[in-house]
């Protein structure tokens, strides 16, 4: 399978912001997925994860980088010390959203800018993964949390990005996979009812709709 063929994400992150020698910090880092693709057109990049093995599998990608265990809520660095603080479709995952963008603004310099990158309740890939877990809450809380918060929306974007499986045991296998769930027929079903007609193609490309927000300081 291929996430985000094209690199759509890598492009919209760099119409809104000149990443040229700039300090970024990634929110949500994962496996360095994102991180990999932006990590020419930086000065430095530090990701935070909570998943130790994600936090591993990305410093060998990126050697260049560094990446810690830690989670959003608690970020262990100073304040004004990044100029791009990054949320990569890792916002929904924080128990309190606002307190997460709070501690956010508290690291990001005072001209600096904040990204954030969401999924969304229509995207065809969330739709797909619905049978394993519903964000639909957690991607509207964010919603609710980026209209209180203080800081100022500089812009508001959504986008698509190009998935690509092999065939349709490469889709139900990165499903079953990601959500670490056993065999199951029913599931399986759902998958390829989803899927209809779609679910014999080779490849199978499906697409996964992003929200891109931007938020700084009011000045």
């Amino acid at each position: 399978m291929i996430r985000d063929c094209h690199w759509d994400t890598r492009k919209k992150i760099l119409e809104h912001s000149d990443l040229k020698g700039k300090r970024v910090l990634e929110i949500g880092c994962g496996a360095g997925r994102i991180s990999q693709m932006y990590a020419n057109d930086v000065r430095q990049i530090v990701g935070i994860e909570p998943e130790f093995e994600n936090v591993c599998s990305a410093a060998h990608t990126i050697s260049s980088a560094s990446f810690i265990c830690g989670s959003g809520m608690n970020l262990p660095f100073s304040s004004d010390n990044f100029d791009v603080v990054l949320f990569t479709l890792s916002l929904h995952h924080h128990p309190d959203s606002l307190a997460a963008l709070a501690e956010a603004q508290r690291v990001m310099a005072h001209d600096g800018l904040i990204i954030i990158i969401e999924p969304t309740t229509e995207s065809e890939i969330q739709k797909f993964c619905k049978v394993f877990e519903d964000e639909d809450h957690r991607l509207i809380a964010v919603e609710k949390a980026l209209l209180q918060c203080p800081l100022q929306r500089t812009s508001k974007e959504v986008f698509a990005t190009h998935w690509e499986f092999a065939n349709f045991a490469d889709a139900a296998n990165y499903a079953f996979t990601y959500y670490n769930h056993p065999p199951d027929v029913e599931k399986r079903k759902y998958l390829q009812d989803f899927l209809g007609p779609k679910a014999h193609d080779t490849p199978i490309r499906m697409t996964d709709t992003l929200q891109l927000t931007c938020l700084k300081l009011h000045r």
